[in-house]
Protein backbone atom coordinates (compact mmCIF):
# COMPACT_ATOMS: atom_id res chain seq x y z
CA UNK A 1 0.00 0.00 0.00
CA UNK A 2 1.34 3.38 -1.02
CA UNK A 3 1.69 5.91 1.82
CA UNK A 4 2.33 9.53 0.91
CA UNK A 5 5.18 11.55 2.37
CA UNK A 6 2.64 13.87 4.00
CA UNK A 7 1.07 10.98 5.96
CA UNK A 8 4.46 9.62 6.95
CA UNK A 9 5.66 13.04 8.09
CA UNK A 10 2.45 13.70 10.00
CA UNK A 11 2.56 10.33 11.80
CA UNK A 12 6.24 10.71 12.66
CA UNK A 13 5.78 14.21 14.10
CA UNK A 14 2.53 13.22 15.82
CA UNK A 15 4.10 10.27 17.65
CA UNK A 16 7.19 12.26 18.64
CA UNK A 17 5.30 15.28 19.93
CA UNK A 18 2.62 13.12 21.59
CA UNK A 19 5.25 11.14 23.47
CA UNK A 20 6.99 14.30 24.68
CA UNK A 21 3.72 16.02 25.52
CA UNK A 22 2.18 13.13 27.43
CA UNK A 23 5.43 12.31 29.19
CA UNK A 24 5.94 15.89 30.37
CA UNK A 25 2.37 16.17 31.65
CA UNK A 26 2.52 12.85 33.48
CA UNK A 27 5.73 14.00 35.09
CA UNK A 28 4.13 17.28 36.16
CA UNK A 29 1.02 15.59 37.57
CA UNK A 30 2.98 13.02 39.54
CA UNK A 31 5.65 15.37 40.84
CA UNK A 32 4.28 18.89 41.04
CA UNK A 33 1.34 18.34 43.45
CA UNK A 34 3.32 16.37 45.98
CA UNK A 35 6.27 18.68 45.82
CA UNK A 36 4.03 21.69 46.41
CA UNK A 37 2.83 20.35 49.78
CA UNK A 38 6.17 18.85 50.78
CA UNK A 39 8.08 22.03 50.05
CA UNK A 40 5.60 24.08 52.10
CA UNK A 41 5.93 21.70 55.07
CA UNK A 42 9.67 21.67 54.77
CA UNK A 43 9.89 25.47 54.62
CA UNK A 44 7.84 25.97 57.81
CA UNK A 45 9.72 23.14 59.52
CA UNK A 46 13.09 24.70 58.80
CA UNK A 47 11.89 28.15 59.87
CA UNK A 48 10.89 26.77 63.27
CA UNK A 49 13.97 24.67 63.86
CA UNK A 50 16.47 27.24 62.61
CA UNK A 51 14.92 30.05 64.68
CA UNK A 52 13.93 28.13 67.83
CA UNK A 53 16.11 30.27 70.12
CA UNK A 54 14.81 33.55 68.73
CA UNK A 55 11.24 32.32 68.90
CA UNK A 56 11.67 31.20 72.51
CA UNK A 57 12.86 34.68 73.52
CA UNK A 58 9.92 36.28 71.65
CA UNK A 59 6.77 35.01 73.36
CA UNK A 60 4.60 37.71 71.79
CA UNK A 61 5.65 36.64 68.25
CA UNK A 62 6.57 40.14 67.18
CA UNK A 63 9.20 38.92 64.70
CA UNK A 64 8.28 38.09 61.15
CA UNK A 65 10.41 34.98 60.89
CA UNK A 66 7.51 32.57 60.55
CA UNK A 67 5.26 34.77 58.44
CA UNK A 68 8.04 34.96 55.91
CA UNK A 69 8.08 31.17 55.73
CA UNK A 70 4.38 30.67 55.09
CA UNK A 71 1.39 32.96 54.76
CA UNK A 72 -2.21 32.04 55.61
CA UNK A 73 -0.94 30.44 58.84
CA UNK A 74 -1.94 30.89 62.52
CA UNK A 75 0.92 31.15 65.02
CA UNK A 76 0.05 30.59 68.72
CA UNK A 77 2.33 30.88 71.79
CA UNK A 78 0.98 28.65 74.54
CA UNK A 79 2.68 29.26 77.91
CA UNK A 80 1.65 27.89 81.32
CA UNK A 81 -1.64 26.58 79.96
CA UNK A 82 -2.56 29.95 78.52
CA UNK A 83 -2.41 31.62 75.11
CA UNK A 84 0.00 34.57 75.35
CA UNK A 85 0.10 35.48 71.64
CA UNK A 86 -1.72 34.60 68.37
CA UNK A 87 -0.68 35.82 64.94
CA UNK A 88 -2.43 35.26 61.60
CA UNK A 89 -5.91 34.17 60.64
CA UNK A 90 -7.83 32.15 63.21
CA UNK A 91 -7.76 28.56 62.19
CA UNK A 92 -8.28 27.06 65.66
CA UNK A 93 -10.29 28.81 68.44
CA UNK A 94 -8.14 29.33 71.53
CA UNK A 95 -10.79 27.66 73.72
CA UNK A 96 -10.16 24.34 72.02
CA UNK A 97 -6.41 24.63 72.22
CA UNK A 98 -5.77 22.21 75.13
CA UNK A 99 -7.85 19.47 73.61
CA UNK A 100 -6.12 20.08 70.25
CA UNK A 101 -2.67 19.73 71.83
CA UNK A 102 -3.62 16.51 73.61
CA UNK A 103 -5.17 15.08 70.44
CA UNK A 104 -2.15 16.12 68.43
CA UNK A 105 0.26 14.22 70.63
CA UNK A 106 -2.02 11.21 70.62
CA UNK A 107 -2.41 11.18 66.80
CA UNK A 108 -0.98 8.03 65.18
CA UNK A 109 0.26 10.03 62.18
CA UNK A 110 2.34 12.30 64.42
CA UNK A 111 5.82 13.01 63.02
CA UNK A 112 8.49 13.97 65.56
CA UNK A 113 11.75 15.71 64.80
CA UNK A 114 13.44 16.51 68.14
CA UNK A 115 11.34 19.10 69.98
CA UNK A 116 9.18 19.61 66.86
CA UNK A 117 6.19 17.41 66.15
CA UNK A 118 3.61 17.80 63.38
CA UNK A 119 0.75 16.08 61.59
CA UNK A 120 -0.53 16.32 58.04
CA UNK A 121 -4.23 15.62 57.47
CA UNK A 122 -6.06 15.87 54.17
CA UNK A 123 -9.67 17.01 54.25
CA UNK A 124 -11.04 16.74 50.68
CA UNK A 125 -8.92 19.18 48.71
CA UNK A 126 -7.37 20.94 51.75
CA UNK A 127 -4.27 19.84 53.65
CA UNK A 128 -4.33 20.67 57.42
CA UNK A 129 -0.80 20.83 58.84
CA UNK A 130 -0.32 21.28 62.59
CA UNK A 131 3.13 21.95 64.11
CA UNK A 132 3.92 21.98 67.85
CA UNK A 133 7.34 22.95 69.16
CA UNK A 134 8.11 22.44 72.84
CA UNK A 135 10.46 25.02 74.32
CA UNK A 136 10.08 23.61 77.82
CA UNK A 137 7.48 22.43 80.35
CA UNK A 138 4.18 24.21 79.68
CA UNK A 139 5.82 26.34 76.91
CA UNK A 140 4.76 25.54 73.33
CA UNK A 141 4.63 27.13 69.91
CA UNK A 142 1.71 25.99 67.76
CA UNK A 143 1.69 26.61 64.02
CA UNK A 144 -1.55 25.77 62.21
CA UNK A 145 -1.78 26.12 58.41
CA UNK A 146 -4.07 25.07 55.60
CA UNK A 147 -2.83 24.40 52.05
CA UNK A 148 -5.29 24.32 49.20
CA UNK A 149 -5.06 21.12 47.13
CA UNK A 150 -3.96 21.33 43.50
CA UNK A 151 -6.99 19.47 42.24
CA UNK A 152 -8.45 22.63 40.78
CA UNK A 153 -5.08 23.43 39.32
CA UNK A 154 -5.02 19.91 37.82
CA UNK A 155 -8.37 20.59 36.16
CA UNK A 156 -7.09 23.84 34.79
CA UNK A 157 -3.94 22.09 33.57
CA UNK A 158 -6.13 19.38 32.00
CA UNK A 159 -8.13 21.99 30.14
CA UNK A 160 -4.91 23.65 29.10
CA UNK A 161 -3.56 20.27 28.02
CA UNK A 162 -6.57 19.64 25.76
CA UNK A 163 -6.19 23.10 24.24
CA UNK A 164 -2.48 22.59 23.83
CA UNK A 165 -3.14 19.18 22.29
CA UNK A 166 -5.49 20.67 19.68
CA UNK A 167 -3.02 23.44 18.91
CA UNK A 168 -0.25 20.85 18.74
CA UNK A 169 -2.19 18.69 16.25
CA UNK A 170 -2.91 21.73 14.08
CA UNK A 171 0.75 22.75 14.28
CA UNK A 172 1.81 19.21 13.32
CA UNK A 173 -0.56 19.30 10.32
CA UNK A 174 0.85 22.63 9.15
CA UNK A 175 4.46 21.55 9.69
CA UNK A 176 3.79 18.21 7.98
CA UNK A 177 2.21 19.95 4.99
CA UNK A 178 5.05 22.37 4.39
CA UNK A 179 7.75 19.82 5.23
CA UNK A 180 6.25 17.15 2.97
CA UNK A 181 5.72 19.71 0.23
CA UNK A 182 9.33 20.81 0.57
CA UNK A 183 10.42 17.20 0.12
CA UNK A 184 7.68 15.74 -2.08
CA UNK A 185 7.53 18.52 -4.69
CA UNK A 186 11.05 17.95 -6.06
CA UNK A 187 10.55 14.20 -5.83
CA UNK A 188 7.41 14.47 -7.99
CA UNK A 189 9.28 16.59 -10.53
CA UNK A 190 12.16 14.10 -10.58
CA UNK A 191 9.67 11.25 -10.95
CA UNK A 192 7.97 12.90 -13.96
CA UNK A 193 11.39 13.57 -15.46
CA UNK A 194 12.46 9.94 -14.93
CA UNK A 195 9.23 8.66 -16.56
CA UNK A 196 9.83 10.91 -19.57
CA UNK A 197 13.36 9.53 -19.90
CA UNK A 198 11.98 5.99 -19.58
CA UNK A 199 9.81 6.79 -22.63
CA UNK A 200 13.01 7.99 -24.38
CA UNK A 201 11.60 11.51 -24.43
CA UNK A 202 14.80 13.54 -24.33
CA UNK A 203 13.04 16.82 -25.11
CA UNK A 204 12.16 17.47 -21.46
CA UNK A 205 14.47 19.15 -18.98
CA UNK A 206 14.61 19.40 -15.18
CA UNK A 207 15.55 22.49 -13.21
CA UNK A 208 15.24 22.82 -9.42
CA UNK A 209 16.05 26.00 -7.53
CA UNK A 210 17.50 24.15 -4.58
CA UNK A 211 20.79 24.27 -2.73
CA UNK A 212 20.61 20.94 -0.96
CA UNK A 213 21.08 17.28 -1.87
CA UNK A 214 18.29 17.54 -4.46
CA UNK A 215 20.47 19.88 -6.52
CA UNK A 216 23.25 17.27 -6.59
CA UNK A 217 20.69 14.60 -7.52
CA UNK A 218 19.32 16.68 -10.39
CA UNK A 219 22.85 17.40 -11.62
CA UNK A 220 23.62 13.67 -11.61
CA UNK A 221 20.34 12.93 -13.43
CA UNK A 222 21.01 15.55 -16.09
CA UNK A 223 24.50 14.18 -16.61
CA UNK A 224 23.12 10.66 -16.86
CA UNK A 225 20.47 11.79 -19.37
CA UNK A 226 23.12 13.56 -21.46
CA UNK A 227 25.23 10.39 -21.61
CA UNK A 228 22.14 8.28 -22.26
CA UNK A 229 20.99 10.58 -25.05
CA UNK A 230 24.45 10.54 -26.59
CA UNK A 231 24.60 6.75 -26.40
CA UNK A 232 21.06 6.41 -27.74
CA UNK A 233 21.83 8.66 -30.72
CA UNK A 234 25.00 6.70 -31.44
CA UNK A 235 23.09 3.41 -31.12
CA UNK A 236 20.30 4.71 -33.34
CA UNK A 237 22.85 5.76 -35.96
CA UNK A 238 24.56 2.37 -35.69
CA UNK A 239 21.21 0.60 -36.10
CA UNK A 240 20.35 2.78 -39.09
CA UNK A 241 23.74 2.04 -40.63
CA UNK A 242 23.29 -1.68 -39.92
CA UNK A 243 19.84 -1.64 -41.49
CA UNK A 244 21.26 0.19 -44.50
CA UNK A 245 24.11 -2.32 -44.77
CA UNK A 246 21.71 -5.25 -44.50
CA UNK A 247 19.42 -3.74 -47.13
CA UNK A 248 22.42 -3.09 -49.36
CA UNK A 249 23.66 -6.66 -48.93
CA UNK A 250 20.21 -8.01 -49.73
CA UNK A 251 20.06 -5.78 -52.79
CA UNK A 252 23.47 -6.98 -53.94
CA UNK A 253 22.51 -10.60 -53.36
CA UNK A 254 19.33 -10.08 -55.36
CA UNK A 255 21.38 -8.52 -58.17
CA UNK A 256 23.82 -11.43 -58.12
CA UNK A 257 20.98 -13.94 -58.30
CA UNK A 258 19.42 -12.02 -61.16
CA UNK A 259 22.78 -11.81 -62.93
CA UNK A 260 23.41 -15.53 -62.56
CA UNK A 261 19.95 -16.33 -63.87
CA UNK A 262 20.53 -13.96 -66.79
CA UNK A 263 23.93 -15.51 -67.54
CA UNK A 264 22.40 -18.97 -67.36
CA UNK A 265 19.87 -17.89 -69.94
CA UNK A 266 22.50 -16.20 -72.12
CA UNK A 267 24.82 -19.21 -72.00
CA UNK A 268 22.16 -21.58 -73.29
CA UNK A 269 22.27 -20.10 -76.81
CA UNK A 270 26.05 -20.36 -77.50
CA UNK A 271 26.23 -23.74 -75.78
CA UNK A 272 23.34 -25.04 -77.89
CA UNK A 273 25.00 -23.67 -81.05
CA UNK A 274 28.35 -25.25 -80.16
CA UNK A 275 26.67 -28.55 -79.28
CA UNK A 276 24.79 -28.62 -82.60
CA UNK A 277 27.90 -27.78 -84.61
CA UNK A 278 29.97 -30.48 -82.88
CA UNK A 279 27.24 -33.09 -83.33
CA UNK A 280 26.97 -32.15 -87.01
CA UNK A 281 30.71 -32.50 -87.49
CA UNK A 282 30.75 -35.87 -85.69
CA UNK A 283 27.91 -37.16 -87.85
CA UNK A 284 29.32 -35.59 -91.06
CA UNK A 285 25.99 -33.91 -91.70
CA UNK A 286 25.72 -31.48 -94.61
CA UNK A 287 27.85 -28.36 -94.37
CA UNK A 288 29.39 -29.44 -91.06
CA UNK A 289 31.61 -31.84 -92.97
CA UNK A 290 34.04 -28.90 -93.36
CA UNK A 291 35.45 -29.36 -89.87
CA UNK A 292 38.21 -26.76 -90.16
CA UNK A 293 35.74 -23.99 -90.93
CA UNK A 294 33.25 -24.88 -88.21
CA UNK A 295 35.86 -25.62 -85.59
CA UNK A 296 36.89 -21.97 -85.89
CA UNK A 297 33.23 -20.99 -85.40
CA UNK A 298 33.07 -23.31 -82.36
CA UNK A 299 36.18 -21.61 -81.02
CA UNK A 300 34.59 -18.18 -81.51
CA UNK A 301 31.47 -19.27 -79.62
CA UNK A 302 33.62 -20.72 -76.84
CA UNK A 303 35.53 -17.41 -76.66
CA UNK A 304 32.18 -15.65 -76.16
CA UNK A 305 31.33 -18.07 -73.35
CA UNK A 306 34.76 -17.59 -71.80
CA UNK A 307 34.46 -13.80 -71.93
CA UNK A 308 30.97 -13.97 -70.48
CA UNK A 309 32.14 -16.08 -67.54
CA UNK A 310 35.09 -13.73 -66.93
CA UNK A 311 32.74 -10.73 -66.91
CA UNK A 312 30.52 -12.58 -64.46
CA UNK A 313 33.46 -13.36 -62.16
CA UNK A 314 34.65 -9.78 -62.29
CA UNK A 315 31.17 -8.45 -61.58
CA UNK A 316 30.84 -10.69 -58.53
CA UNK A 317 34.15 -9.56 -57.01
CA UNK A 318 33.57 -5.80 -57.36
CA UNK A 319 32.62 -5.53 -53.69
CA UNK A 320 36.04 -6.89 -52.73
CA UNK A 321 37.77 -4.24 -54.84
CA UNK A 322 36.00 -1.28 -53.17
CA UNK A 323 37.61 -0.36 -49.84
CA UNK A 324 36.86 2.34 -47.30
CA UNK A 325 39.22 5.30 -47.70
CA UNK A 326 40.15 4.54 -51.32
CA UNK A 327 41.23 7.52 -53.41
CA UNK A 328 43.03 8.26 -56.66
CA UNK A 329 43.72 11.12 -59.07
CA UNK A 330 41.80 11.27 -62.35
CA UNK A 331 45.04 12.11 -64.20
CA UNK A 332 45.77 8.36 -64.12
CA UNK A 333 43.10 7.98 -66.83
CA UNK A 334 45.53 9.39 -69.37
CA UNK A 335 47.64 6.21 -69.07
CA UNK A 336 44.67 3.86 -68.67
CA UNK A 337 42.85 5.22 -71.76
CA UNK A 338 45.92 5.47 -74.00
CA UNK A 339 45.20 2.10 -75.69
CA UNK A 340 41.70 3.34 -76.52
CA UNK A 341 43.20 6.38 -78.24
CA UNK A 342 45.03 3.93 -80.54
CA UNK A 343 41.85 1.85 -80.93
CA UNK A 344 39.94 4.94 -82.03
CA UNK A 345 42.67 5.73 -84.56
CA UNK A 346 42.37 2.20 -85.99
CA UNK A 347 38.63 2.79 -86.43
CA UNK A 348 39.28 6.10 -88.14
CA UNK A 349 37.84 7.93 -85.16
CA UNK A 350 39.22 10.53 -82.78
CA UNK A 351 39.27 10.24 -78.99
CA UNK A 352 40.07 13.48 -77.16
CA UNK A 353 41.06 13.44 -73.47
CA UNK A 354 40.59 16.67 -71.49
CA UNK A 355 41.48 15.64 -67.92
CA UNK A 356 42.20 18.02 -65.01
CA UNK A 357 44.00 16.98 -61.85
CA UNK A 358 41.51 16.07 -59.09
CA UNK A 359 41.39 13.58 -56.21
CA UNK A 360 38.33 11.32 -56.02
CA UNK A 361 37.14 8.75 -53.46
CA UNK A 362 37.62 5.67 -55.61
CA UNK A 363 40.65 3.51 -56.31
CA UNK A 364 42.45 3.60 -59.64
CA UNK A 365 41.29 0.16 -60.79
CA UNK A 366 37.58 0.90 -60.41
CA UNK A 367 38.02 4.41 -61.85
CA UNK A 368 39.74 2.83 -64.86
CA UNK A 369 36.90 0.33 -65.35
CA UNK A 370 34.29 3.13 -65.36
CA UNK A 371 36.23 5.27 -67.85
CA UNK A 372 37.21 2.32 -70.07
CA UNK A 373 33.71 0.81 -70.31
CA UNK A 374 32.04 4.17 -70.99
CA UNK A 375 34.65 5.14 -73.58
CA UNK A 376 34.49 1.76 -75.34
CA UNK A 377 30.73 2.01 -75.45
CA UNK A 378 30.99 5.49 -76.98
CA UNK A 379 33.55 4.37 -79.58
CA UNK A 380 31.45 1.33 -80.55
CA UNK A 381 28.20 3.22 -81.01
CA UNK A 382 29.32 6.66 -82.20
CA UNK A 383 28.22 7.72 -85.64
CA UNK A 384 31.06 10.18 -86.09
CA UNK A 385 33.98 11.99 -84.47
CA UNK A 386 35.24 13.11 -82.14
CA UNK A 387 34.53 11.20 -78.91
CA UNK A 388 35.42 13.60 -76.08
CA UNK A 389 36.23 12.63 -72.49
CA UNK A 390 36.67 15.49 -70.04
CA UNK A 391 36.61 16.11 -66.30
CA UNK A 392 35.47 19.16 -64.34
CA UNK A 393 34.44 20.15 -60.81
CA UNK A 394 30.84 20.29 -59.61
CA UNK A 395 30.79 21.40 -55.93
CA UNK A 396 31.88 18.33 -53.89
CA UNK A 397 32.10 16.09 -56.95
CA UNK A 398 34.32 15.57 -59.95
CA UNK A 399 32.36 14.93 -63.14
CA UNK A 400 33.64 12.45 -65.73
CA UNK A 401 31.80 13.29 -68.97
CA UNK A 402 31.97 11.43 -72.29
CA UNK A 403 30.26 12.72 -75.43
CA UNK A 404 29.90 11.06 -78.81
CA UNK A 405 27.81 11.89 -81.88
CA UNK A 406 24.61 9.85 -82.06
CA UNK A 407 21.29 9.25 -80.44
CA UNK A 408 19.69 6.51 -78.32
CA UNK A 409 15.97 5.91 -78.25
CA UNK A 410 14.50 7.32 -75.05
CA UNK A 411 12.81 4.00 -74.21
CA UNK A 412 16.17 2.22 -74.46
CA UNK A 413 18.10 4.62 -72.16
CA UNK A 414 16.70 3.14 -68.95
CA UNK A 415 17.44 -0.41 -70.12
CA UNK A 416 21.11 0.04 -70.98
CA UNK A 417 22.39 -0.45 -67.42
CA UNK A 418 20.80 -3.90 -67.15
CA UNK A 419 23.00 -6.95 -67.77
CA UNK A 420 23.23 -8.43 -71.30
CA UNK A 421 21.23 -5.63 -72.90
CA UNK A 422 22.39 -4.80 -76.45
CA UNK A 423 20.31 -2.99 -79.03
CA UNK A 424 22.81 -3.42 -81.87
CA UNK A 425 23.65 -7.11 -82.13
CA UNK A 426 26.34 -6.51 -84.72
CA UNK A 427 28.52 -4.67 -82.20
CA UNK A 428 31.05 -6.52 -80.03
CA UNK A 429 30.52 -7.09 -76.33
CA UNK A 430 28.18 -9.03 -74.08
CA UNK A 431 26.12 -6.18 -72.65
CA UNK A 432 27.83 -6.19 -69.23
CA UNK A 433 29.95 -3.03 -69.52
CA UNK A 434 27.34 -0.48 -68.44
CA UNK A 435 25.96 -2.90 -65.86
CA UNK A 436 29.41 -3.11 -64.22
CA UNK A 437 29.73 0.70 -64.34
CA UNK A 438 26.38 0.97 -62.53
CA UNK A 439 27.53 -1.50 -59.88
CA UNK A 440 30.77 0.40 -59.22
CA UNK A 441 28.90 3.70 -58.87
CA UNK A 442 26.56 2.19 -56.28
CA UNK A 443 29.49 0.79 -54.30
CA UNK A 444 31.49 4.03 -54.26
CA UNK A 445 28.72 6.62 -53.81
CA UNK A 446 28.96 7.90 -57.38
CA UNK A 447 26.08 8.26 -59.81
CA UNK A 448 25.83 7.70 -63.56
CA UNK A 449 23.52 9.24 -66.18
CA UNK A 450 23.11 8.51 -69.89
CA UNK A 451 21.08 10.93 -72.03
CA UNK A 452 20.75 12.59 -75.42
CA UNK A 453 21.90 16.18 -75.86
CA UNK A 454 21.58 18.03 -79.22
CA UNK A 455 22.68 15.17 -81.46
CA UNK A 456 25.11 13.73 -78.96
CA UNK A 457 24.96 10.87 -76.47
CA UNK A 458 26.28 12.00 -73.09
CA UNK A 459 27.49 9.71 -70.28
CA UNK A 460 28.03 11.70 -67.10
CA UNK A 461 29.51 10.09 -63.97
CA UNK A 462 29.69 12.22 -60.77
CA UNK A 463 32.48 10.96 -58.50
CA UNK A 464 32.80 12.01 -54.81
CA UNK A 465 35.67 14.47 -54.44
CA UNK A 466 38.40 13.77 -51.85
CA UNK A 467 39.35 17.14 -50.35
CA UNK A 468 41.63 15.59 -47.70
CA UNK A 469 44.33 14.96 -50.32
CA UNK A 470 46.18 17.68 -52.20
CA UNK A 471 45.74 16.99 -55.94
CA UNK A 472 48.71 16.62 -58.23
CA UNK A 473 49.79 19.72 -60.17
Amino acid sequence: MKISIFVKTFLLLFFIFTFLFVGSNVYLYTQFAGRYVDENIHAVKLAILDNATALESDPLLTASILTDASSETQYIRYLNNAVVASVGPEILPTGDLLDFVIALYDAPELITDGALSYTVRADYDVYHISYIYRFGPSDYLLVLTKIQSLRHVDRILLDMTVTQGIILVIAILIISYFLSRHIASPIRQINRYAKAIARLDFGTSLTLNRRDEFKELVTSLNEMVFNLKKTYVALDQANAQLAHDIAFEQQQEAKKKHLIMTINHELKTPIAVVKGMVEGMLDHVGRYQDKDKYLREVLEELDKVDKMTKDLTYSLKLEDLAKQGDHSNVLILQDILHPLVELAHQKDKVLRLMIESAEVKINAELLGIIATNLTKNALNYTIGSPVVLRTYFDQDHVVLEIRNPGRIDDQQLSELFKPYVRFQIDQEGQGLGLYIVKQICELTGADIKLFNDNGEVVAKCRLPRDTSVTPLP
